[in-house]
């Protein structure tokens, strides 16, 4: 029987949905790692703790792919990694890192093949992603699109929360392995869905950062201890993750380095084209964006996500570091489907007696 190209594709397809539906576990399947940062570290380690195998891991700085495992394979192409693989983990600055390691023979495409699966947890250009997303379906493949959100310590922990945006099926197919590093994972429809929160969530992100400098400049300078007042704000309606993760992060003086200013002021840009696509004015987004923009270019690509307090106190003279979150981490927990924060090693306000 001749097939043609369209009838192959429908083979293809179904082919896919079976292999989700006929009992093959995600467990069973092996899991390359493309990109060794933060994301890719933290999810190797995580597959590793709950029993998953993971078959091959690639970088472009061979040292990050050091300490691991005998059984995992360190090789020299993301082509590789697919080969390997029946499901491919990606996690990469910007669109054009991600173009880059798509494409051409060393690429990801040249190896993926029926039935493969590949998770990028990217923060990218949808649109890209659509163009990835034909290629991929011509060879029986598909990709979804996994933002992440909730911080690194989160992450290291299997505690962070992703978005989903691809074909269903192929998300059923893998969910336990996405469940290995996050505690909640939220399927949000077509490719292109899940860009969307991510991108939103990182720019409300970006207006807390920059109120929460100016108030705790106005309590400092009013004579306000900035620990106090940390907590007073916690206790209060005025509280969020961001005021309970970004203060200790600057009382530190670190200002998240784990996360730069330059792949901050990328996802603003995405947020931008996604309100001039779809004819919403950028007012108070518009005005952070140039705050962080003006940040970018003082302190340079490097620093951390959370920069303009520095900004802010460079420009008043008046440091916002404080004592006592030395040793400060957190843990966060999936309540009612919303992220809270648990500190330690921190104190606490005393709990009122009874």
């Amino acid at each position: 029987m001749i097939l043609t190209k369209l009838s192959r594709n429908v083979l293809n397809i179904q082919f896919s949905r079976y292999l989700s539906t006929s009992g093959i576990q995600s467990a069973e399947l092996k899991v390359g790692i493309v990109g060794m940062g933060h994301v890719g570290t933290a999810v190797a380690n995580n597959l590793l703790r709950k029993g998953f195998e993971v078959s091959a891991i690639n970088d472009i700085i061979p040292d990050l792919c050091k300490g691991y495992p005998d059984s995992i394979k360190v090789v020299k192409t993301p082509a590789e990694v697919a080969q390997l693989s029946d499901v491919i983990v990606s996690g990469l600055p910007k669109p054009p890192h991600v173009k880059q390691v798509f494409e051409g023979p060393d690429g990801l495409l040249a190896g993926l093949g029926q039935g493969k699966i590949w998770i990028d947890h990217s923060t990218t250009d949808h649109e890209q992603n659509k163009v990835f997303t034909e290629k991929l379906t011509d060879k029986g493949a598909g990709l979804l699109e996994c933002p992440i959100t909730g911080g690194l310590e989160a992450l290291k922990k299997g505690q962070m929360a992703v978005w989903v945006a691809g074909n269903k099926d192929d998300y059923l197919k893998v969910r336990n392995i996405l469940e290995a590093s996050y505690s909640t994972v939220q399927y949000t429809g077509g490719l292109g869905t899940a860009m969307i929160p991510k991108v939103l969530s990182n720019m409300l992100c970006g207006l807390q950062v920059i109120a929460m400098a100016e108030a705790m400049l106005i309590a400092k300078k009013s004579g306000l201890d900035l620990v106090e007042f940390w907590h007073s704000i916690r206790m209060s309606a005025g509280n969020s993750f961001l005021w309970e993760t970004c203060g200790p992060n600057v009382f530190r003086g670190e200002y998240h380095d784990s996360f730069p200013i330059d792949l901050m002021c990328k996802d603003n840009q995405l947020g931008y084209e996604m309100a001039r696509n779809a004819q919403v004015p950028l007012e108070l987004f518009g005005l952070m964006q140039q705050i962080y923009n003006r940040a970018l270019y003082s302190l340079g690509p490097d620093v951390g996500c959370y920069a303009p307090p520095k900004l802010y106190e460079l420009e008043q003279k008046e440091s916002l570091q404080a004592p006592g979150f030395e040793n400060w981490s957190y843990t966060v927990e999936n309540v009612d489907g919303a992220l809270h924060v648990r500190h330690q090693n921190i104190n606490l306000p005393n709990k009122s007696s009874k």
